[in-house]
């Protein structure tokens, strides 16, 4: 079976990966020049030689799906334990004893998040720089060979006899209903209709040769701040001094429309307040906006498909049974052994 899969982060790569191990053709259509959506890398700094988890800094894997994944990512050396030094900000001060540290092991990348969804493409074939703007159905009755037609933004088009939309609900909603008249996806979209996200700064700073704070990362609460990231701790001794600010959702909505200069001076303003006078000038700094940093409700069930059997169709995503990386490798995952079953009798 010819599969597309529209979107190329956890959820996406690993039911290509596993529906691909099965036999499958699969083929993942994304519209950035990376992989692993939010756990995604960015290179910065001195030649660009400094590399900043932009979007999730850690992660923690509780599902057994996901653990035995990620006990793989251990074994490979991609991931590493981390979080035995994550200090508390309660809004006024910070406290070495840390309320809301999750009661299970936090990991995080060695050479950058984005090194797991490299890891996942090598059994697929993956498309960057494929914006996709729409589905056609042709279903059993077509003349065509595929059941569907994935429409790209460049006029290009790819066929496949399954799709599988690995994006965030929103996207995926507006993918949905451009095959509205010809499918029965009204049942999908009304459910991922209701499904909004929490959205996020990351201010990313450079200090060069100054030296690391101690401290791997900074929760906080009370703060416009949600996480302070000490990204110089988690590569090798040459990467310099940097930092990954993380805003929480209320600083981010009031100030999305705002310019870029007033929200990086905001963001220091407070990180000077928490960790010190010597984040106050970075040497170099860039601002990224995640309009989908974390889905703030949850559809209780691991995926959602068309019942028809012969133009299989699904939805998956961190929005399903949860809202973070877990849940999203439990998508994928739960779709794809559900459809290598289905499919393979």
């Amino acid at each position: 079976m010819v599969i597309g899969i529209i979107g190329a982060g956890i959820s996406g790569l690993t039911a290509g990966r596993l529906l691909s191990k099965a036999g499958h053709e699969v083929t993942i259509l994304e519209k950035s020049r990376g992989y692993g959506g939010r756990m995604a890398t960015r290179y910065a700094g001195k030649e660009n030689q400094s590399k900043l988890d932009h979007g999730l800094p850690w992660f923690t894997a509780g599902s057994p799906e996901f653990q035995s994944f990620t006990a793989e990512l251990l074994e490979k050396k991609i991931i590493q334990v981390w979080g035995e030094r994550f200090p508390f900000f309660n809004g006024e001060r910070i406290q070495s004893e840390n309320p809301i540290m999750p009661g299970i092991p936090i990991y995080t990348s060695i050479n950058g998040m984005n090194s797991i969804g490299k890891y996942l493409a090598r059994w697929v074939d993956v498309k960057t720089d494929s914006r996709v703007g729409g589905l056609t159905h042709f279903g059993a009755n077509r003349r065509k060979k595929r059941s569907w037609m994935i429409n790209m933004s460049a006029s290009d088009t790819f066929e496949a006899d399954a799709v599988i939309i690995a994006t965030p609900s929103r996207q995926a909603y507006g993918l949905l209903n451009t095959t509205i008249d010809e499918t029965e996806t009204l049942r999908i979209v009304r459910e991922i209709d209701e499904v909004n996200y929490a959205p996020s700064f990351s201010l990313l700073l450079g200090y060069g040769d100054q030296p690391k704070p101690e401290w791997q990362g900074i929760m906080c609460q009370n703060s416009s701040i949600q996480f302070i990231s000490n990204e110089g701790l988690k590569r090798k001794d040459t990467q310099e001094n940097s930092l990954v600010v993380h805003t929480s959702p209320s600083f981010t909505r009031n100030f999305k429309q705002v310019e870029p200069e007033v929200i990086r001076g905001e963001i220091l303003g407070e990180l000077v307040r928490i960790a010190g006078g010597w984040t106050a000038n970075p040497e170099w700094h860039q601002l990224h906006f995640w309009r989908y940093s974390r889905a703030l409700k949850s559809i209780d069930r691991p995926f959602m498909e068309l019942d028809a059997v012969e133009s299989p169709l699904a939805v998956v995503g961190d929005y399903f049974d949860g809202n973070d990386v877990d849940a999203a490798y439990r998508s994928g995952y739960k779709l794809a052994r559900h459809w290598i079953n289905k499919f393979n009798d």
